[in-house]
């Protein structure tokens, strides 16, 4: 392994700096399902995008207000989940989703597969005191015809948990089976086999969407455990969070291309492998039309 990334594990994950290359961070995801990247954001910004997040999480209701079950359970009775993040902390989307290693990995993680990505969704998830740890899941189960392939699956859909405190095993940081990206979809598990996906405030747990996990229990007596979860997916998939109808234009011309791209604010093109074009008008380039 090139020396640029640390052979320090946390949590039976490697551990690397923000902007390691590429190439390795790829071979390691694909090895071992995740990689934790550290120094996304400095002790200053943390601070700025909590202080940004604060007024709209303080108050906010914890648990589904939705009449599915499943959704309850899935949500958390005691867990605080506020979407549209990339609205509502400019610094957030500034100093981290406006990043060019950040969109250099995405590139990446779905080459080959599809041209361009979307960010499926940027949701702080705050778990309370008191919460009990969430069932062990897939990302990819959005999409279930991928799920059932297995390991044999493209990547369409990939994670980021970016932590906005330290998060460790006893305020109920992230349980991860490593490895279980190359799992066939019928193997067996519990939660015996989990690990705890430790973090420093402003680092990065970076996953496949094959990948089980589930929010740990918080067994703490006052921390509030808050990431924000950053979601992409390929560019031919629906994501969760429909950004066009919520992100408004006016924000989106202050916005780097490549996050518009992201937002769904531009035309998707698949040329590799040979594909066509989708999301457009008149069958031009969406951007064209919006004047971005």
């Amino acid at each position: 392994m090139n020396a640029v990334v640390s052979a320090a594990k946390k949590s039976d994950f490697v551990t690397a700096p923000f902007g390691a290359p590429v190439g390795e961070v790829m071979e390691i995801i694909r090895r071992d399902g995740g990689i934790v990247l550290e120094g996304v954001l400095s002790d200053d910004e943390v601070r700025q995008v909590n202080d940004e997040l604060d007024p709209y999480l303080y108050d906010y209701h914890t648990g589904s207000q939705g009449g599915d079950e499943l959704m309850k359970e899935f949500w958390g009775a005691l867990t605080k989940r506020l979407t549209n993040v990339v609205v509502l902390s400019p610094t957030y989307r500034e100093r981290f989703l406006s990043r060019p290693e950040l969109h250099d990995y995405m590139a990446a993680m779905f080459k080959g597969v599809s041209d361009s990505f979307w960010v499926q969704a940027t949701q702080a998830i705050e778990i309370m005191p008191g919460e009990k740890a969430q069932m062990l899941h897939r990302d990819v189960g959005n999409y279930p015809v991928f799920r059932n392939s297995g390991p044999s699956a493209p990547e369409v859909t990939c994670n980021t948990l970016l932590a906005l405190v330290d998060t460790d095993e006893a305020c109920g940081a992230t349980r991860v089976i490593p490895g279980s990206h190359e799992w066939d979809a019928e193997r067996e598990y519990d939660d015996s086999m989990t690990v705890p996906a430790e973090l420093k405030a402003g680092s990065i747990f970076f996953y496949s969407g094959k990948l089980l996990h589930g929010g740990g229990a918080n067994r703490s007596e006052d921390v509030r455990r808050r990431v924000i979860a950053t979601a992409f997916n390929a560019g031919f998939l629906v994501p969760e969070e429909a950004y066009p109808f919520t992100v408004p234009l006016e924000l989106v011309r202050t916005m780097p291309k490549r996050l518009q791209q992201a937002l769904g604010f531009r035309s998707f093109h698949q040329r590799d492998p040979i594909g066509g074009s989708l999301w457009q008008h008149n069958y031009e380039e969406l951007a064209d039309f919006l004047g971005l």
